[in-house]
């Protein structure tokens, strides 16, 4: 990252995985998830909650932090919705379990 060698013992990985507007496809039309696996591939937890939807991230390498944005469900139809609040949420990079809501 930022021209660095970066060495992590896990993974983050974003993911469209499941069906959340009940299309009968998984798609870019349904929830974008973001979670964290281990080294070996499995999955640990949902880094953000499961009812938003993300769609941007930035690195933060001054203190080793990605901001993460999603847009909230509201409507609960699946899907992201003009006009539905968007948040931003903090992972720590050193102890991805950590995370919250910046915003």
């Amino acid at each position: 990252m930022n021209n660095k060698p970066v060495n992590r013992n896990y993974f983050i990985v974003s993911a469209y995985n499941d069906d959340t507007n009940k299309d009968g496809y998984i798609n870019p039309k349904d929830l974008r998830r973001i979670y964290l696996f281990n080294i070996s591939g499995e999955k640990q937890k949902a880094l953000i909650p499961e009812n938003y939807s993300v769609f941007k991230s930035e690195y933060d390498s001054e203190n080793d932090l990605m901001y993460v944005f999603a847009q909230l469900d509201t409507n609960e139809n699946g899907s992201r919705d003009e006009g539905e609040p968007i948040h931003i949420f903090w992972i720590d990079l050193k102890e991805p379990y950590k995370t919250g809501r910046q915003y």
